[in-house]
């Protein structure tokens, strides 16, 4: 009798672990691999070089954030991060005079590896663009993404934005991304 028990449920087992591995071949056809992805971020951008009422202040400012990455492999991929600060604000100088940005618009060409499952170190250079003057810029961060369904990615990440001879900003920013 034992036999016969133990027997059923080795062969309940195999049907089961052969059933699985079908429905997993069955998924990956369905769903397959997308090296694209879009993603629109809300951040808020921190700059210490602040200037308000003629005192320098850090200050801290809503932005909006589209980035395009294209995967080259699981671990490398390269993309073009966007970001615009929606409000007017006066920064200082590295020699103590003072410069006005409204609403400026950074780009950067930035590469991306992820050292492990869902963060990446990001890495890339361009330019923050303003009606009264245009900056250099280096950006570095790192970014976490969790899949939630499919080919949708939540996404939390920080940058830094070096503007060479200018000023420095950070942000921390949410979003949310779909593989295409």
């Amino acid at each position: 009798m034992a036999q016969k028990l133990l027997l059923n449920l080795i062969l309940l087992l195999c049907i089961t672990f052969v059933n699985a591995q079908e429905k997993k071949d069955h998924e990956e056809k369905e769903y397959p691999e997308r090296k694209h992805s879009i993603a629109l971020i809300i951040s808020h951008t921190q700059i210490a070089e602040g200037v308000e009422n003629g005192e320098k202040k850090w200050i801290s400012l809503p932005s909006w954030g589209i980035d395009y990455n294209y995967e080259i492999s699981e671990r490398w991929a390269i993309g073009l991060h966007n970001d615009i600060v929606v409000e007017s604000f006066v920064v200082e100088h590295n020699d103590g005079t003072e410069i006005e940005r409204s609403s400026p618009f950074a780009s950067a060409v930035v590469g991306m590896f992820k050292p492990i499952k869902n963060f990446s170190l990001v890495l890339g250079a361009g330019g923050e663009f303003s009606k009264e003057e245009n900056l250099f810029l280096i950006r570095a961060g790192i970014e976490y993404g969790y899949l939630i369904h499919n080919n949708w990615e939540l996404i939390a990440n920080i940058t830094n934005d070096l503007k060479i001879n200018t000023y420095n900003s950070w942000s921390i920013g949410f979003g949310i991304a779909r593989k295409i």
